[in-house]
C-alpha cells in the first residue's frame, strides 16, 4: 500500500510511544531508523509529525531523494557524522526534522554506538523479511551486491543474515542504554534468532494493522 497508504498507522505507532514514554510528545526526542522504501518511507513524515526529529538510513540515494521530492524527508546526507551532528542539533533546538543518511543500518548504529549516542527511540523497517533481494549486507557496495546476488545467491543470503546478526545486536546494546527499541514487523529479530542470537526478542516487536491476520 506504500507510504502514503500506510502514513497515518506509522504516525499512531510513534504517537503511542510518545504518549507511553514521553509524555505525549516526540519533541525533542531523537528517532532512529532504516529504509526508506515503500513502507518505511512513511517514517520520517510520521514521526516529524509526531514532534520528534528521526535519523534513517538507506542504502539507496533515490529512494530518499524520492522521499525528499514528495516531502516526507527534510534533508538527505552522505557523510555519516554530519547527518548525526543535523540530528543532534535538531533535537537540541526542538526542531521536528527528518534527515536521511545514506549508509546501511548496521554501519549508521556502530557509529551511535562508538560515540556514545542513544536515540531516544530506536526500530527498524529495512527488508529483513527478504533477505536476498531486500536487505543489503554489511561491506558491499549496490553495484557489487547486484553481482553477488546473480553470480552466489547463497553467498548474498549468508552475508545478508550475518549482517541482520550484527545489526540486532547493535540495537539490543542501544537498548540496554536507555533507547525505546521495537521492530516493525519486518522478521529482522526472527533471522537474527536463526543464527543464533538467543536474546533476539528482547526488544518488542510491533506488527502493522496491514498484515496481521483478521
Amino acid at each position: 500500500i506504500g507510504s502514503q497508504g500506510i502514513v497515518q498507522g506509522t504516525y499512531e505507532t510513534f504517537n503511542a510511544v510518545a504518549e507511553k514514554h514521553f509524555g505525549g510528545s516526540l519533541k525533542g526526542r531523537l528517532c532512529v531508523t532504516a529504509g526508506l522504501g515503500g513502507m518505511g518511507g512513511a517514517q520520517p513524515l510520521a514521526i516529524t509529525m509526531a514532534e520528534g526529529v528521526c535519523l534513517a538510513a538507506e542504502v539507496e540515494q533515490w529512494r530518499a531523494e524520492k522521499r525528499v521530492e514528495t516531502r516526507y524527508l527534510d534533508y538527505i546526507e552522505t557523510d555519516l557524522d554530519t547527518a548525526i551532528d543535523r540530528a543532534l542539533e535538531c533535537k537540541a533546538n526542538g526542531e521536528n526534522k527528518s534527515i536521511g543518511v545514506i549508509c546501511t543500518a548496521v554501519k549508521m548504529l556502530r557509529r551511535l554506538k562508538e560515540r556514545g549516542i542513544v536515540p531516544d527511540v530506536l526500530t527498524d523497517q529495512t527488508s529483513a523479511h527478504d533477505p536476498l533481494v531486500g536487505y543489503l549486507p554489511e561491506g558491499l557496495t549496490n553495484a557489487e551486491a547486484d553481482v553477488l546476488r546473480e553470480s552466489n545467491p547463497a553467498e548474498y543470503i549468508d552475508r545478508s543474515y550475518a549482517s541482520m546478526v550484527e545489526h540486532v545486536q547493535l540495537m539490543l546494546d542501544l537498548q540496554q542504554m536507555g533507547a525505546i527499541t521495537f521492530d516493525y514487523g519486518n522478521n529482522l529479530r526472527g533471522r537474527a534468532l536463526e543464527r543464533g542470537v538467543k536474546n533476539a526478542f528482547d526488544f518488542p516487536g510491533f506488527v502493522p494493522a496491514y498484515i496481521r491476520p483478521l
